[in-house]
């Protein structure tokens, strides 16, 4: 059996991620990548379409059709409403879906008797959100519950790529950890029934990334969609892309323009209208130069005979 989906970049860089820890690379002009599994294989073509194959491959199709709002493939899954009306640590992350900015880590805690208040709010996930709404929550959730925000600048986390060969996830993996550790300090001896992440990589491959980092907690649980499995978890979303559109501001000012959302091909354009002016090395500092976005931004200037400073 095999099934295929058709993605956006963003999307396709979404899954990537993912999937980083299990990536084997080629040379085909088709291929962009393999994943290759235990039980199923799944191959990302230059189309963005991603094809799924092997024993398994239904449970990792629906993954995203769950994610990305497709036609689910009837199976059984986990049942995740055990959750619902929990006192939990929700953690989130933003940016990681955007080519400009940085990467936000939140984590919120939620107690059970909290959930109606932050359902009247209009707490949900931050996608389904209007910018304008999520600033205004989330001015509301800061005076309402505990929580913790981590940024990591775009220049930070591109040298800690151009430093080591860690992947995305592993970072991802280390902020949602620290995030995780500190709001446990804040709580002290605070009583909560679950630890939930919204799911960017599995459990196994999570804690594999945190083996060398001290002060791990393998209790939490990765959870697909976590903005509909626990309120704490969109509330962290929330407050995560608040701080991001914040930065993003200020990163707009440095190169007076306002810099967009997504990996789209509007954004590749305006990275190139950028670097004519600026110089290439004007993406270290509001880029993710590890996007797939950046080898597509070299190859136009290229075809194109544009001549850019500090490209190599």
């Amino acid at each position: 059996m095999s099934h295929t989906i058709k993605v956006s970049q963003e999307q396709l860089n979404i899954m990537l991620d993912y999937y980083s820890g299990y990536l084997i690379y080629n040379d085909s002009p088709h291929t962009i990548a393999k994943a290759k599994l235990e039980k199923s294989v799944i191959t990302f073509y230059a189309t963005n379409t991603v094809l799924f194959q092997g024993v398994d491959e239904t449970n990792e199709y629906n993954i995203w059709a769950n994610k990305f709002n497709m036609t689910q493939i009837k199976t059984k899954t986990p049942n995740y409403s055990v959750y619902e009306n929990m006192t939990a640590i929700g953690c989130d992350e933003v940016g990681t879906g955007d080519y400009f900015g940085p990467i936000v880590v939140c984590s919120a805690f939620v107690r059970s008797d909290q959930i109606s208040e932050l359902k009247k709010l209009g707490v949900k996930d931050s996608k389904l959100l209007l910018d304008d709404t999520i600033i205004d929550i989330a001015l509301k959730l800061r005076n309402i519950i505990t929580y913790t925000i981590l940024v990591l600048s775009p220049s930070k986390f591109n040298d800690l790529h151009k430093s080591n060969s860690d992947n995305l996830n592993f970072i991802k993996a280390c902020l949602h950890n620290k995030s995780i550790n500190s709001i446990l300090k804040k709580l002290e001896n605070v009583k909560y029934d679950a630890i939930l992440i919204d799911e960017f990589t599995p459990k196994e491959k999570y804690l594999e990334y945190l083996k060398k980092v001290p002060e791990v907690n393998d209790s939490v649980i990765l959870v697909p969609k976590g903005e509909k499995v626990h309120i704490s978890i969109a509330a962290a979303s929330i407050l995560a892309r608040a701080a991001f559109l914040k930065e993003m501001k200020e990163l707009s000012k440095t190169v007076k323009v306002d810099l967009l959302k997504g990996a789209s091909s509007s954004v590749d354009r305006q990275a190139v209208g950028l670097i004519k002016s600026f110089g290439f090395n004007v993406l270290h500092d509001i880029a993710k130069l590890k996007f797939a976005n950046t080898e597509k931004i070299k190859k136009y200037v290229k075809d194109n005979n544009i001549k850019i400073k500090d490209l190599n």
